[in-house]
């Protein structure tokens, strides 16, 4: 194929164009910049154009149709001999009339998407159309070819028409020396040095000379018979070789080459710079929400440690309301207590109204009673510190909406000035509900409960042990005297004795079993309220990931997004590279 190494370079080059347009198209690159891209794809495609000069009757359009291997430049109703025929590209066959010494005929053949074929009436016509072809074709030219009659080379319309054409444009002239075939070597060679001879005396210069059989290079193309003996006997591998090197050492054409794909270097770098800055911007943007979210965390922990003092006094304030429980549990376990009458509806737990054995009424519990004590010791602090989440709340919505502006926030976001209420009552509620949950927790007065009811019935003893002893003691002093008496005395007082110690054990186990719960549950209750306050610190302060969170999947989103189309640019830059580095070692 004529020009193959070329046209596979172009072809290469125009894909790489087509894909920089669409990662245009993707990036939502400049409309002058995909303008431009548009544009150098379509002029790499300009066809080279190849004017066929000649007198009548030479075989120009042989020599054509050998040369693409289609026969293509012989049209129904249409001369050569007549008018000028421009051979285009077309999906269907067509003649377009330009003028009235100029058609356009259109036909599909695959080659005329890279040639345009003028076809042009024997030199020894009118001597408008001789003008026609000088002024308007062979200027655009990129090769002129003179196709004389080797049985008749020396024509001379064909060398008055050279003889017209401007020396600017000699450079692109070459001579095929058609039907040589049908004469010797020798007489070739003859005609071939005097040709050369001639050019050089009318204007000092040398041209190509390719002495070609048009039928041969047909046959050959067309045919399944010796297309190699054919092909080299029609002298048109030397003709083709000359052909391919004006295609390819085509200076213009090689600096289109390298000007579509500098402009293109030129493009993908300022879309990678553009690129390059929005990714920037978005790692800034993630990096700004890692360091929110860092700082979120490092307030929650600042704020915790400023509540600690409070979980101490706390602590602190409920060992001194347990003193006052065991105060009063004190007086409720006295040995009075034990012989105050049970109420027949204190069995029954299902009853509402019944009473405590301690007496009290059951909103008036030792459970309640703690509760109403540490309360009455702690609100005041726990709603300072209320107000402190608050404001460390309203510190840390500050320090996001200040850092985050132009990247979380727009840049001309206002800061928050007001503190958020609900804050400090949720988390009083909380604190509130924590201690009464732990306080009613304890349950102090099932634990005085058994002690009591025991005491109580070892206390039923006690009558009849007093009847019992003075009956004894009168029995005794009546059958035995002073003596006997004293005896019935005395173990009826030993019995009263043991009786008393065991009401007073049974009320001393319940006072112990007091205090060991009471000290024993401090600690808990500073556990609890610290995993609260922990768990209120997550809650507050975890709204504001409702405003990190999807930042930072957007900006982790841009991000990646950011970095993949860089790794595209990066990737289309470098084969831009290697393709002008191909493509001057092509030229030179």
């Amino acid at each position: 194929m004529i020009g193959e190494t070329y046209f596979q370079l172009r072809s290469r080059l125009d894909e790489r164009l087509q894909r920089l347009s669409t990662l245009l198209r993707d990036l939502n690159g400049e409309a002058e910049s995909q303008a431009i891209i548009a544009n150098l794809s379509g002029s790499l495609h300009e066809p080279f154009v190849f004017v066929i000069v000649g007198e009548c009757k030479v075989g120009k359009s042989t020599f054509l149709n050998a040369l693409f291997g289609q026969e293509f430049s012989q049209t129904k109703g249409i001369s050569a001999e007549e008018k000028i025929l421009l051979y285009k590209f077309g999906t269907e066959p067509c003649t377009v009339p330009i003028t009235p010494a100029l058609d356009e005929v259109q036909v599909p053949a695959t080659f005329l998407r890279d040639f345009h074929i003028v076809d042009t009436p024997g030199t020894n016509r009118t001597e408008t159309e001789h003008q026609e072809i000088t002024d308007r074709f062979v200027p655009i030219s990129d090769l002129v070819v003179f196709v004389i009659n080797a049985m008749n080379p020396w024509g001379g319309s064909a060398w008055q028409f050279l003889d017209n054409v401007h020396r600017h444009w000699m450079r692109n002239v070459l001579f095929v020396l058609q039907q040589s075939d049908l004469r010797t070597p020798e007489e070739m060679n003859v005609i071939i040095d005097y040709m050369k001879q001639l050019l050089r005396q009318r204007h000092g210069r040398d041209f190509p000379i390719f002495p070609v059989s048009a039928k041969k290079a047909y046959l050959a193309r067309s045919s399944g018979i010796d297309r190699e003996t054919l092909m080299r006997e029609s002298g048109f591998i030397p003709l083709e070789a000359h052909i391919t090197e004006v295609v390819e050492r085509n200076t213009s054409r090689i600096q289109k080459l390298l000007g579509a794909i500098q402009l293109a270097r030129k493009i993908l770098a300022s879309m990678h710079d553009r690129i390059s800055a929005h990714a920037t911007q978005a790692q800034r943007a993630a990096e700004v929400v890692r360091e929110m979210n860092i700082e979120r965390e490092l307030q929650i922990d600042r704020t915790f440690k400023k509540i600690l003092p409070g979980l101490d006094a706390t602590q602190q304030d409920y060992q001194e309301s347990c003193m006052h429980i065991a105060a009063l549990a004190e007086k409720a376990l006295s040995i009075r207590q034990a012989f105050v009458k049970d109420d027949p509806e204190d069995q029954e737990p299902s009853n509402p109204k019944k009473t405590h054995p301690t007496g009290a009424n059951r909103a008036q519990t030792l459970d309640h009673r703690l509760f109403q004590n540490l309360q009455h010791r702690t609100e005041d602090h726990w709603r300072q510190f209320g107000l402190m989440i608050e404001e460390d709340c309203l510190r840390y919505d500050r320090f996001l909406h200040h850092h985050g502006r132009g990247t979380i926030f727009p840049p001309d976001e206002k800061l928050p000035t007001e503190t958020d209420p609900e804050i400090r009552r949720i988390f009083g509620v909380h604190i509130d509900s924590t201690i009464r949950r732990f306080v009613l927790s304890l349950k102090l007065d099932e634990i005085l409960d058994p002690g009591l009811r025991a005491a109580r019935r070892r206390a039923r003893w006690v009558p009849w042990l007093v009847t019992s002893t003075l009956l004894g003691t009168g029995l005794a002093g009546y059958h035995e005297g002073w003596a006997g008496a004293g005896i019935a005395f005395a173990v009826g007082a030993l019995l009263l004795g043991i009786t008393f110690f065991i009401i007073q054990h049974a009320l001393q186990q319940a006072k112990q079993a007091l205090t060991g719960r009471l000290d024993q549950s401090s600690q808990d209750l500073n556990e609890m309220l610290t995993h609260q306050i922990r768990v209120d610190m997550e809650s507050f302060f975890g709204r504001f990931l409702e405003i990190l969170e999807p930042a930072r999947e957007v900006a982790f989103d841009q991000e990646q997004q950011m970095l993949t189309q860089i790794q595209r640019l990066d990737h289309l830059i470098e084969e831009f590279e290697c393709m002008e580095r191909e493509v001057r070692a092509f030229a030179n």
